[in-house]
């Protein structure tokens, strides 16, 4: 049997595409644009999650599917599924769902809606719940490379930022192995930093200090939504405001799942150094 990556050309798709080929497995690229999804050397697909038609070829003979939530026709989507006899989902949610006011918050419902409708369906499923990723920090290097002070709302927030390869870990072993089946796991990095000091970590590394300035919301919204749409740049901003301003243990590593220590903040930079030069 075949599993089905959603979302291929994505950096967890792709890794995982890339894993679960090297180890000899049948898998199967889904992407909007199969184009892009030339490279991977694996079979293509066109799957658009949003659009009914192009679900039943995707599926056809799947087994295993990696699911980017996409609430817009999760019900036709789980319909197909499980037409088409797949046993087990590893779906990419969102801590997101666990805020105090997860029913007001536009990311935190996007994310519910495809929890809830695949925690209805026959076939098992596997919820992985990251918290913010630490290629969000991209979002500073058109400022950086600018030299240009650094924006970021709330500075002072805290939190367990994940490398995207520590999620792949954790997603190829809820696909290949049974030990997770069934399980909502939150996810995080290894330590807890401040955009302070992920700010500080970045400089260290360039070797130049890197100037910065709190926005104020209205700035803020208008350049996160050069990226994403309007409600989930006020759902972003809101999930920063309730973040914590103090230190505490990293309680949501991977390394308690995979056995393995979690990719630090450091060496993710290290890896994307060339972004912000």
């Amino acid at each position: 049997m075949t599993t089905l990556i959603t979302g291929a050309t994505g950096g967890i798709g792709a890794s995982l595409v890339g894993r679960l080929a090297s180890a000899g497995q049948a898998v199967r690229a889904g992407s909007r644009d199969p184009r892009k999804a030339a490279g991977l050397g694996v079979e293509i697909v066109e799957l658009d999650l949003a659009k009914r038609e192009t679900f039943d070829e995707a599926l056809a003979n799947v087994d295993r599917i990696f699911l980017y939530a996409e609430p817009a026709a999760i019900e036709d989507f789980v319909d197909c599924a499980e037409r088409a006899g797949v046993r087990r989902v590893v779906l990419l949610s969102s801590d997101s769902v666990e805020m105090a006011n997860a029913e007001n918050n536009a990311l935190a419902q996007h994310h519910d809606a495809v929890e809830k409708a695949i925690a209805a369906a026959s076939f098992s499923t596997t919820v992985l719940r990251p918290g913010t990723f630490a290629t969000m920090t991209l979002d500073w290097a058109s400022f950086i490379r600018a030299a240009v002070p650094v924006e970021q709302p709330f500075w002072g927030a805290c939190l367990d930022v994940i490398h995207p390869e520590d999620i792949a870990d954790v997603a190829e072993c809820a696909l290949i192995n049974d030990d997770l089946e069934g399980l909502t796991l939150p996810l995080g990095g290894p330590e807890v930093l401040s955009f302070h000091q992920q700010r500080d970590t970045l400089a260290s590394l360039l070797a130049r200090e890197l100037d910065w300035r709190d926005p104020s919301r209205e700035q803020a919204v208008q350049h996160l939504s050069r990226h994403a749409p309007l409600p989930l740049v006020d759902a972003i901003l809101d999930y920063w405001s309730h973040l914590p301003r103090q230190h505490d243990t990293a309680r949501r590593s991977v390394e308690r799942i995979t056995g393995r220590p979690g990719r630090t903040f450091r060496q993710w930079a290290g890896e994307r150094l060339e972004a912000f030069r």
